[in-house]
């Protein structure tokens, strides 16, 4: 995925071209929509959580498998990761595939990436995850989930997020802020700025383009299918 400042975003009315794993996301987009509700009806089965010390990181990548998570800034500086992984349908081996599931981190250079292994392609709607991730400020900050509920609030840095179908909600400071490109390919967008709406366009999908901030950070957020609400307050 491209930097916020790129260009990778999806043109209003449609989702990537040419992306596969996009008409995946749209085919299962309902299935997305629904894992919330299917995770509540479910007891978690395994617990993953991490505790990682980031200093000379300037990103941190996230790559998370489908699921409900609230992203929150860090007090002290660490990434911060606790998970609960919920059975997303009735299965008798759903807690025994569970224990192959993990946490895994790796760096490169300054970049912390962060990723649950045993949660890839079809495979991964076995399960759900639900919860909350506690970041560092100041540091440029990915997201990559394929669907599900995603939520962020206060945290400064750059911003990139990329979700295949689902709900996107973040709430960030304007002060903080420079710039946000948003692009929803089947759904809605919506910035409010100070309580002001900024208006988009498309109709099938939306494209949602603000450049008059004096902070820093530069937001840029990509949903396949979905719902996507974005406030700088």
């Amino acid at each position: 995925m491209g930097s916020p400042t790129g260009g990778n975003l999806a043109p209003a009315g449609r989702v990537e071209p040419g992306s596969m794993k996009t008409l995946i996301w749209t085919a299962t987009a309902a299935l997305a929509l629904a894992l919330p509700a299917a995770a509540d009806d479910h007891p978690r089965v395994r617990s993953l959580s991490g505790d990682f010390a980031t200093a000379g990181i300037e990103r941190v990548e996230l790559r998370l498998p489908p699921g409900s998570v609230r992203i929150e800034p860090s007090l002290d500086g660490r990434l911060r990761v606790e998970l609960g992984v919920h059975c997303s349908f009735d299965d008798s081996r759903c807690e025994e595939r569970a224990a192959d599931l993990d946490l895994e981190s790796s760096r490169h250079g300054n970049t912390l990436e962060v990723r649950v292994n045993g949660m890839s392609g079809m495979s991964s709607l076995r399960f759900h995850i639900r919860g909350r991730i506690l970041v560092p400020q100041g540091k440029a900050l990915e997201v990559d989930i394929p669907a599900g509920e995603l939520t962020i609030k206060g945290v400064r840095g750059d911003l990139t997020v990329d979700v295949g179908a689902g709900e996107v909600a973040i709430t960030l400071h304007e002060v903080d802020v420079r710039s946000v490109r948003l692009g929803v390919g089947i759904g809605e967008a919506s910035l409010s700025v100070a309580g002001r709406n900024i208006d988009g366009s498309g109709w099938l999908g939306q494209r949602v383009r603000w450049g008059e901030g004096t902070g820093a950070s530069r937001v840029a957020v990509n949903l396949g299918v979905g719902e996507l609400d974005v406030t700088l307050d």
